[in-house]
């Protein structure tokens, strides 16, 4: 496919890094240095909400491809909002909007904690083949702490979840094309991640000195960061691709990707900003610890190899 943009597409970004840039300063309310530590922008959420940015998907002339876009550049922020599931993977399986911020899930997974779902209105639950459309009921949520950066809830009685999914609203052979583009929205938001963390790391090796020099001058630091930034550039197109081309092979290829990169990444990028991208003082944490969260999602890197052989090979695998 032609991955360059149209016009209508350049100033879709345009207007998007201009209204994320407003969102891009490290969080400062709060205890920065909590060991529990997660930031959700409302004020993010608010502007894209006015400006009409979660329905991207169904506007005359732009899709699922402008919807990854819309993800990617939100995933700039050290900030979180939920936007993926909500822009990119809800319209590919409803024909009309449902109330967010909308969580996917395992049917597995109902009894843990889940990103976003302190503040969910809707879930959707992958049950194999259908998918369940499950309303978040007042109070039925109560929020988990982690360290992840994003904010994670748990039901508070799963085992009534558990039984409303029997009457729940069902997307009936809905399952692999929710799976499909469940991944395709980890890879864009992975990979955005890991390009703002190698970003930050690349001023701080420009600007920290040691031995009379910058280390970003030193041999070694530069093959490095260039690896890293390798991998990230590599899922963001990966990620891409998958969602311009809509094919679930591409889907399962840019989410495998996206899950090998994150480790050997966020190590590097916590490596060369020294001792102080050990700690949640730093900004850092708010791109990797969030990387590490999407690693084991939807089956970590095991579950989406077996994806990708079962769309190579055709052989079916959850």
């Amino acid at each position: 496919m032609d991955m360059e943009f149209n016009s209508d597409q350049r100033a879709l970004v345009d207007a998007l890094q201009d209204l994320v840039e407003r969102h891009v300063a490290p969080p400062k309310e709060g205890n920065v240095s909590a060991a529990v530590h997660s930031h959700y922008s409302e004020a993010l959420d608010r502007d894209l909400t006015d400006a009409g940015y979660f329905g991207i998907a169904r506007e005359e002339g732009f899709g699922p491809f402008e919807a990854a876009l819309l993800v990617e550049e939100v995933a700039r922020s050290p900030s979180v909002v939920e936007v993926g599931a909500s822009a990119l993977v809800a319209p590919q399986l409803l024909k009309e909007d449902v109330p967010r911020p909308v969580v996917l899930m395992r049917a597995a997974e109902i009894g843990r904690s889940v990103r976003f779902l302190d503040r969910a209105r809707t879930v959707l639950v992958d049950m194999g083949d259908d998918v369940a459309v499950v309303d978040v009921k007042p109070g039925g949520v109560e929020p988990v702490k982690a360290i992840y950066a994003y904010t994670f809830g748990q039901f508070r009685q799963p085992d009534l979840i558990r039984a409303d999914l029997a009457k729940a609203r069902k997307l009936q052979g809905l399952g692999p094309k929710m799976r499909q583009w469940w991944r395709v929205e980890l890879a864009v938001e992975a990979g955005a991640a890991m390009n703002q963390a190698v970003q930050f790391t690349l001023e701080y090796v420009k600007n920290r000195r040691q031995f009379g020099r910058p280390i970003g001058s030193f041999q070694a630091v530069q093959h490095r960061l260039a690896m890293s930034l390798q991998m990230a550039e590599a899922t963001r197109w990966l990620a891409r691709r998958a969602a311009g081309t809509g094919s679930e092979a591409d889907a399962a290829v840019a989410a495998l990707y996206a899950q090998e990169s994150i480790a050997p990444v966020g190590y590097d990028c916590h490596q060369f900003n020294g001792a102080l991208g050990m700690t949640l003082e730093h900004p850092l944490h708010f791109w990797t610890f969030r990387l590490r969260a999407l690693q084991g999602e939807l089956g970590g890197n095991a579950g989406h190899a077996r994806a990708v052989a079962s769309a190579v090979w055709n052989v079916k695998a959850a």
